[in-house]
């Protein structure tokens, strides 16, 4: 998939969830399995393993974005930071979404409150 066409169903998942008033799910995030023991240094150790759970991240991102969540966050504790942008950038590259990190916390973002759709 492109980047358009990932960004297009993330973003058509989210806007199907708020369009449906009576739909009302919640789920917690399945990703973190992912971080859980990894220990992350240098930025392409960030981007590659971003690159390889790419079609995991994009199915969580859908889902949660069908929950009427506003972004996918996934925490690396004992990461690098180089690794935490590199984790950022790819996907930013990959799916056309916003990323962006805070402290330990990688947060792809989909939305924002005030401007709707990013």
């Amino acid at each position: 998939m492109t980047p358009a066409e990932i960004k297009a169903r993330v973003q058509g998942a989210y806007r199907e969830a708020m369009g449906n008033r009576s739909m009302q799910r919640q789920r917690s995030s399945r990703i973190h399995d992912l971080a859980r023991d990894a220990r992350l240094y240098g930025r392409d150790a960030g981007a590659d393993s971003a690159q390889m759970h790419l079609g995991r991240l994009v199915d969580e991102a859908v889902g949660m974005a069908g929950c009427k969540d506003a972004a996918l966050e996934l925490t690396l504790n004992g990461s690098g930071r180089a690794a935490l942008e590199g984790l950022a950038q790819a996907p930013r590259d990959l799916t056309g979404l916003k990323a962006e990190v805070d402290g330990t916390t990688v947060r792809l973002i989909w939305t924002e409150a005030d401007l709707g759709p990013v």
